[in-house]
């Protein structure tokens, strides 16, 4: 993969390195990485980043020759190789992107080091010559649904540094305790760390937390057993952003025994063993061709059970 651009009259003048930042949107982490693997161009003839760029020089930066170096970090560096079917939704030159089980986390962890999508994954991609993983998009362990993966690291950091022009829009479905009585709502409040709690959660702290928006739409409600079935679509994507909002409406999903036990809530895995949130549909433009891509993952049974 080579990436080319044609230098503009308001590029006159300026360095290389600027071209390769604002241009080709390239971190200073992966320039230090191409610069120091030869793998950086103007007019074909290989360039330093200082270079002065007139108008119509030509850039460009051979992707493909920095992913072949032999001492690039490979897959065997960080995980164990994990040969496991992998429900495949979308897949290209650039990006795959796969549904996620329950009870599976995205990424090792010192407790779970070989048992985790990124190992799966990592055994898949192997098998295309492809040696480094990197990941968009993740799931809580015991949240189901879309997860994306990068082919390298420049397609991740477009996800990054292009996000407004990507346009990447995610939504759940969430089942909830409870009656929520509006059809939809929008909350926007802030999201930080719980202090004085050693386990990993989250709650609303206008104060010191991260701007967070999320807005939902009421899909159905069982009286009967009390509870409601949401479309969720983030705004933004906070750690537990869903489940964190959904309790300062008053609402725990369903499952959720991690903040249930906080809040002193009972019997909420009584008909679900899990959080009950599934990523359902992502969309976004692709990052290299532009294209509108729109991809739904199927809602698990023991969610669509309840629905």
């Amino acid at each position: 993969m080579k990436l080319n651009y044609i230098a503009k009259s308001y590029d006159q003048d300026k360095k290389l390195k600027d071209i390769l930042k604002k241009r080709l949107y390239i971190s200073t982490e992966l320039l230090k990485k191409l610069k120091y693997s030869n793998c950086i161009f103007a007019n074909n003839k290989e360039e330093f980043v200082n270079y002065i760029i007139k108008e119509n020089d030509l850039v460009t930066v051979d992707l493909e020759k920095y992913l072949n170096i032999k001492d690039t970090p490979k897959f065997e560096d960080k995980f164990i190789l994990k040969d496991a079917p992998l429900d495949i939704l979308y897949e290209d030159e650039y990006l795959l992107i796969v549904n996620k089980p329950e009870n599976m986390p995205t990424h090792p962890s010192a407790d779970n080091y070989d048992n985790t999508l990124s190992n799966i994954v990592a055994a898949y991609l192997k098998k295309q010559g492809i040696n480094n993983i990197h990941i968009v998009t993740r799931l809580d362990k015991n949240t189901t649904g879309i997860c994306i993966f990068a082919k390298n690291e420049y397609i991740q950091e477009l996800f990054v540094r292009r996000k407004d022009k990507l346009n990447l829009k995610k939504e759940y479905i969430a089942i909830v305790n409870g009656i929520i009585t509006e059809e939809h709502g929008i909350i926007e409040k802030n999201i930080a760390r719980m202090d004085n709690t050693i386990i990993l959660r989250h709650t609303v702290n206008d104060n010191t937390g991260d701007y967070a928006k999320t807005e939902y739409n009421v899909l159905s409600r069982n009286e009967e057993k009390n509870y409601t079935v949401v479309n969720v679509l983030l705004h933004t994507g906070r750690t537990h952003q869903i489940r964190v909002h959904m309790i300062d409406l008053g609402h725990i999903l369903l499952g959720d025994t991690l903040y249930a036990e906080h809040y002193g809530i009972h019997d909420i895995d009584k008909l679900i063993s899990r959080q009950a949130l599934h990523a359902h549909s992502i969309s976004f433009n692709h990052p290299i061709t532009d294209e509108f891509i729109q991809i739904h993952a199927d809602i698990p049974n023991d969610m669509k059970n309840l629905i």
